[in-house]
């Protein structure tokens, strides 16, 4: 229908696009947001001055891409390719019935009763971290304090307490690595041939080796020592496919566990380095979640079901992934020519809801830059567009970890802000460096001190 055609969307200019490649590696929302404050929600350009790509804040068009016609909208080579290379193919980048197959085995470990029975382990595994943090008023990294709560929250989640910290740290450096390497080849697709005989290509292999084979000696223990903890690397070498009757093998139960531990990880820490910034901003939420706490808990011990209470809590958190959303964008590929909200969608091009830009629509958002979880009471939720909010996507792939990363960053700030007074130890500004997830573009200090 559309052979030969680029696209009817609002359009930048292919020689704009191959100048502005250089700013899409230090920061493409920058560039996003330059060209949606000039074209509009919904824009095209040639990604990299080289693949033509549609990019959208509009709801209805994100609606269509990842609910209404998902099946002719599968993930790009990005992930299909790209991230294969280094992660192998698993949850995160199949299609089909490979991927539904996946999908119902995964889903069983975030299931409400599995996530109750693990919630006693996350609390402990952090009460050991806060023994070990008085925050005596120096200067903290936040996002480095994050990283390495939830480092351990989610590894021990994954890999029960037989896995060391340092095997942790080392196989999430190895990930942080690599995303940034995989983030290169993608706005600069032009020097993947570069890459390869420089050795660059084979030096992220080498790391991504090294950590896979830390997994594996945990996953052959445990076939061979099996536990009595209900972690998930249990549930991926115990539980059968619904189709065969047979679990699943070393080799994709290392892919899963990983692919995981990316999602799990990277998510919270991120998320929670932006709430914990925005709190301090706003100290005022900070005494209001304290109430909620008093009033909600007492002085007991937080469980999985009086988590559930902390609605003013859970509403700030949406606000802050509204404004800072881990992934900042999500790609897909059109199979066959489509067309949405009068826009032409040639096959083979490459589609882009765009989260970052969608959570700041002014149409759907108010004064849009400005910190206001009252947003997100039920009411104003309700009038609003189901996709105008999506911080963990949208439709069946929506991340299958949601649950199970809202309670944890429930856990770590209510435990911060009932045990300690918080704030910015300057007003630098931050800004965003988006990667596969969008992460603050330098440090954010802090300082805690224990409150009595």
């Amino acid at each position: 229908m559309f052979e030969g055609r680029f696209t009817n969307a609002p359009h930048v200019p292919r020689g704009r696009a191959f100048i502005d490649s250089g700013d899409m590696v230090r920061n493409p929302v920058d560039v996003f947001e330059r060209y949606r404050a000039r074209l509009g929600h919904t824009f095209s350009f040639h990604f990299g001055g080289a693949r033509r790509t549609v990019v959208s804040t509009n709801p209805e068009f994100l609606e269509h891409v990842l609910k209404g016609n998902r099946e002719n909208f599968h993930k790009s080579d990005i992930q299909v390719e790209r991230m294969v290379q280094f992660q192998g193919k698993g949850l995160v980048n199949s299609h089909g019935d490979e991927w539904l197959r996946q999908r119902r085995l995964v889903a069983h470990g975030f299931k409400t009763k599995r996530m109750a029975a693990l919630f006693p382990m996350q609390r402990d595994v952090l009460a050991d971290l806060m023994d070990g943090f008085e925050g005596n008023g120096a200067r903290v990294e936040v996002h480095q304090l994050m990283v390495r709560f939830t480092l351990r929250m989610v590894g021990k989640s994954l890999f029960g307490r037989s896995m060391k910290d340092a095997e942790l740290e080392q196989i999430a450096d190895t990930i942080s690595t690599i995303q940034a390497f995989i983030v290169r080849q993608i706005v600069q697709p032009y020097k993947m041939p570069w890459f390869r005989i420089s050795g660059q290509t084979e030096a992220h292999q080498r790391l991504r080796r090294a950590a896979d084979q830390i997994v594996l000696r945990h996953i052959k223990a445990r076939r061979t020592e099996g536990t009595a903890e209900s972690d998930f690397l249990k549930l991926l070498l115990e539980t059968p496919y619904h189709d065969t009757g047979v679990p699943m093998s070393e080799d994709q139960v290392l892919i899963e566990s990983l692919q995981l531990m990316v999602a799990g990880n990277e998510t919270s820490s991120n998320a929670l380095t932006w709430i914990f910034y925005l709190l301090a901003r706003h100290p005022e939420y900070i005494t209001q979640v304290r109430d909620e706490i008093r009033a909600e808990v007492g002085d007991a011990e937080f469980t999985y079901a009086n988590l559930q209470g902390l609605s003013l809590t859970q509403r700030i958190m949406d606000e802050a992934m509204r404004l800072y959303p881990p992934f900042w964008m999500i790609d897909r590929i059109a199979l066959t020519d489509d067309e949405i909200c009068g826009v032409e969608i040639p096959a083979g091009t490459l589609v882009v809801p765009y989260i970052y830009g969608t959570h700041r629509n002014p149409d759907i958002w108010a004064d849009a830059e400005t910190f206001d979880p009252s947003r997100f009471e039920p009411d104003r939720v309700k009038a609003r567009p189901a996709l105008g909010y999506l911080p963990f996507g949208a439709g069946p792939r929506v991340c299958v970890g949601k649950n199970m990363a809202i309670m944890q960053m429930l856990l770590i700030v209510a435990s911060f802000v009932r045990s300690h007074d918080f704030c910015l130890a300057d007003d630098t500004p931050v800004g965003i460096r988006p990667m596969m997830l969008l992460r603050p573009d330098g440090p954010i200090m802090m300082r805690f001190e224990r409150r009595s």
